[in-house]
């Protein structure tokens, strides 16, 4: 008979819900309590001695009633009655004392048992540091996770009164090694670092993969250490300039040999711009739209060089380069900011699918857009029409709010709303301003024309608000996980090549979409990516961000045939490791291709030849190429 899980912890919940409230309201009871019990047994004395004449004096009532709080029962040897309120004093105020002391108990260890928790927490998730991005973190996910957060003010951040049920906190600097420990990182899921600066992130991240190793150096930690190749301890460093991000990545996976350990970099600038547009998508880039027709879309508007208007730029660049013919007409981005110039010349130098862009930029001193600039015509000939969206990205909150306020001035309010030109303005945390403004879709109750929103006109739901942090994140770390991106690419150009050559699916373990392959095919396609930084290192080469007009990078015939051999023996070690030995057919356990090179097949040959040949493929798919650099130097003679 199984049992349903909520019909377990149902009631647990239930009673740590009780015991969190009893917690909170110690104090207090104890308060009442005892102002209860010192007026009962006040009077309760009083009346007692008052009966013997001869032995009433009130420093007798005042030192008998206070020894009630320490259970004393000297006044009661004699027995016999008395008065009523000191019948129940005698029990209350012991009572008061002992709900003082629990309160004072808890005060003092209830810090240590929170400790205690953190480092013996399992699966959970870890966030490093303070500020917008770790409290939206923290949020977002306490709600369905354990969350540990570390922090130099975990505590005033989230107060005892204002801890959520599923949130730890330690007071420490996450980039020291014991703090870290203390977190539990060793048997975490995931850890975030949002702290203010990449180097201090970086830190975070190294000293968490000094965690893990020193982990797997103690005999009890060893067998939890091996199962980390499965489930890798997924790393994510917040990057404050956009620029920087790729270039980390680079350096990252040129490196990358532990499979424990998994890093990657984020920018809730890129995040947010990904999430902005798909919420506030053009016509051109949403589902079922006919990518092969050739018009001339409408044009967009962008105000405001801050991370978020790069990363619209970018990412408006990429999906247009997805969504449209080759050789068609060119998508015209208008970008205003007082540097909108030297921002768009370093975007372009960067960014190669910003060649399928006209990108138009004024250079503002105070950040408005001109008119000319709004209303654009499409061709020569035709009149100016206004832009299908306006992104308003300005930093400060109530500077995007005015101009996005001014943009709806110059476009005009007739054409504004839903199917028209639609302002979205940038907002953090707080999402006060669509309160205010209203639903995005305007009303269609006839009897309610204002609908069950704004105190302000939002006209039509031409004035849209989209808060970054809180609709950015949580990020998937699955999804931002570079090398498991790179294993599922690898998988899919594998069983695109095998099924144009005619095989069918499911013929072989290997012949199966990635959601049904067996775990530990899918392990060897991420070994297969992690592979990669053996080969560069080997080789010396190096990767780096694609940019506008780099050559495409081709192995020569020489490396191709250097490097199937060297390929083959890797993934034929990576086989064995899991107890895979060579057998006639591919099943239970055994491969007919774990032999060596020179016995292969010209077919399994060919095989690791397309896995080479793939590599700069993969990389491409993360903007990343490679480079050769210069041999290196002969060691000098001894």
């Amino acid at each position: 008979m199984r049992l349903d899980p909520a019909f377990l912890f149902g009631p647990v919940s239930r009673i740590g819900r009780m015991l969190r409230w009893l917690r909170r309201h110690l104090l207090s009871m104890f308060v009442v309590l005892g102002l209860i019990a010192l007026a009962l047994s006040l009077i309760g004395t009083y009346q007692h001695f008052a009966a013997t004449p001869e032995s009433f004096t009130w420093t007798n009532v005042v030192f008998f009633a206070s020894t009630l709080f320490l259970a004393d029962g000297t006044m009661f040897e004699g027995g016999g009655q008395f008065p009523p309120a000191l019948e129940v004093a005698r029990f209350l105020a012991p009572l008061a004392t002992a709900v003082g002391v629990a309160d004072a108990a808890s005060t003092l260890f209830a810090h240590r048992f929170e400790q205690f928790r953190a480092r013996h927490a399992r699966r959970h998730v870890v966030v490093c540091g303070s500020g917008p991005t770790a409290s939206a973190l923290v949020d977002k996910l306490v709600g369905s996770r354990r969350v540990v957060l570390v922090a130099e003010d975990a505590e005033r951040e989230y107060p005892d009164a204002e801890r959520p049920p599923n949130l730890l906190r330690i007071n420490g600097d996450p980039a020291e090694l014991l703090v870290l420990q203390g977190a539990g990182v060793a048997r975490a899921d995931v850890i975030y670092s949002c702290l203010a600066d990449t180097a201090s992130n970086l830190a975070v991240t190294l000293t968490a993969r000094a965690v893990l190793r020193a982990g797997r150096t103690r005999a009890r930690f060893r067998r939890f250490a091996d199962a980390r190749a499965d489930n890798p301890l997924r790393c994510l460093a917040q990057v404050g300039d956009l620029s920087l991000l790729p270039h980390l990545r680079a350096r990252w996976i040129g490196l990358e040999g532990d499979p424990g350990f998994r890093l990657d970099f984020f920018a809730v600038e890129v995040l947010g711009a990904h999430s902005l547009l798909n919420s506030n998508a053009p016509a051109w880039s949403r589902p079922g739209h006919d990518d092969t027709a050739p018009h001339q879309p409408p044009h967009l508007v962008v105000l405001g060089t801050s991370g978020l208007g790069q990363a619209v730029v970018m990412e408006l660049a990429r999906r247009w380069r997805d969504n449209s013919p080759a050789g068609g007409p060119l998508l015209c981005i208008v970008l205003c900011a007082p540097d909108a110039s030297v921002k768009a010349a370093a975007m372009r130098s960067r960014e190669p699918a910003l060649g399928r862009v006209t990108l138009l930029c004024h250079d503002s001193a105070s950040g408005d857009v001109p008119p000319e600039l709004v209303l654009i015509s499409r061709a020569p000939g035709e009149p100016p029409t206004p832009p299908e969206f306006v992104y308003v990205c300005h930093r400060e909150e109530e500077e995007a709010l005015l101009r996005g306020l001014e943009v709806v001035r110059a476009v005009g309010a007739g054409s504004l709303g839903v199917n028209r030109t639609r302002i979205v303005v940038r907002t953090g945390r707080q999402r006060s301003f669509e309160d205010v403004f209203g639903p995005r879709e305007p009303p269609t109750d006839e009897t309610d024309p204002a609908g069950d929103g704004g105190l302000l006109d939002n006209v039509g739901g031409g004035l849209r608000f989209f808060a970054v942090n809180d609709e950015a994140l949580p990020l998937d770390p699955g999804a931002n996980d570079l090398i498991e991106n790179f294993a599922q690419i690898i998988h899919e150009k594998y069983l695109t090549k095998e099924l144009a050559a005619g095989a069918q699916i499911g013929s072989r373990r290997g012949l199966r979409p990635w959601a049904e392959l067996a775990p530990d095919l899918q392990a060897s396609n991420r070994a297969q990516a992690i592979g990669y930084s053996e080969v560069l290192r080997r080789r010396n080469w190096m990767l780096v961000p694609l940019g506008e007009h780099d050559p495409e990078f081709v192995f020569t015939e020489e490396e191709v045939e250097q490097l199937a051999p060297e390929e083959h023996l890797r993934w034929r070690r990576e086989r064995e490791s899991r107890g895979m030995r060579f057998g006639p057919t591919e099943q239970d356990g055994s491969h007919p291709s774990l032999i060596e090179w020179e016995s292969l097949s010209a077919e399994d040959q060919d095989r690791s030849r397309a896995v080479v040949l793939n590599m700069p493929v993969v990389l491409a798919a993360a903007d990343l190429g490679i480079v050769r650099m210069m041999p290196r130097p002969p060691d000098p003679p001894a």
